[in-house]
């Protein structure tokens, strides 16, 4: 056991600082997609995990307030993108779907239906399943069934952390 003056973490001391901290979770970098008759949107995600493999479940943590979540809420599916770290127009993707709100700006169009994006890495189609949803107050926590995915051989996943840390030397 460490004593308290060998102690090496600073202390989270106010939320900024808590929330900070949270950065060091490790997870990807995604693009969220739903889609509901013509209306469709698409956000950037970072909390998704895979939660059962049989059947295939992932849980994703969407704000409320985001166009993305009404068409969810809507259709009961999505498609969770994988970003690619490797392509050149990742951080322009992320800018896309991540600095604009959809209820301001259409940032998806296309035919009707959940838009894969063809940059991605890979993909996953899901079905919400209604009776595992929660309300967590400012966010939904969605689980759904994985029905039908795909995957490029070449690319790598990004990782939140790497987004954040190359946005950073950017500036």
């Amino acid at each position: 056991m460490t004593k308290a003056s060998e102690f090496p973490f600073a202390v989270a001391a106010d939320r900024a600082e808590l929330n900070n901290t949270l950065f060091q979770i490790t997870h990807g970098l995604y693009i969220l997609t739903a889609a509901d008759g013509e209306r469709m949107n698409g956000q950037c995600l970072d909390a998704l995990m895979q939660v059962t493999n049989s059947p295939p479940q992932v849980a994703i943590g969407v704000n409320k307030k985001n166009l993305t979540h009404e068409l969810i809420v809507k259709s009961g599916r999505f498609i969770a993108n994988v970003l690619d770290r490797e392509n050149a127009t990742c951080p322009e993707i992320v800018r896309h779907f991540g600095f604009q709100s959809g209820h301001d700006v259409d940032n998806l169009s296309g035919e009707n239906g959940i838009p894969i994006l063809p940059d991605a890495k890979a993909f996953y189609e899901c079905r919400v399943l209604p009776e595992l949803t929660l309300d967590l107050g400012t966010h939904s926590l969605f689980v759904a069934e994985v029905e039908r995915a795909g995957m490029r051989e070449d690319g790598e996943p990004l990782t939140y952390n790497e987004y954040r840390n190359t946005m950073r030397n950017r500036r």
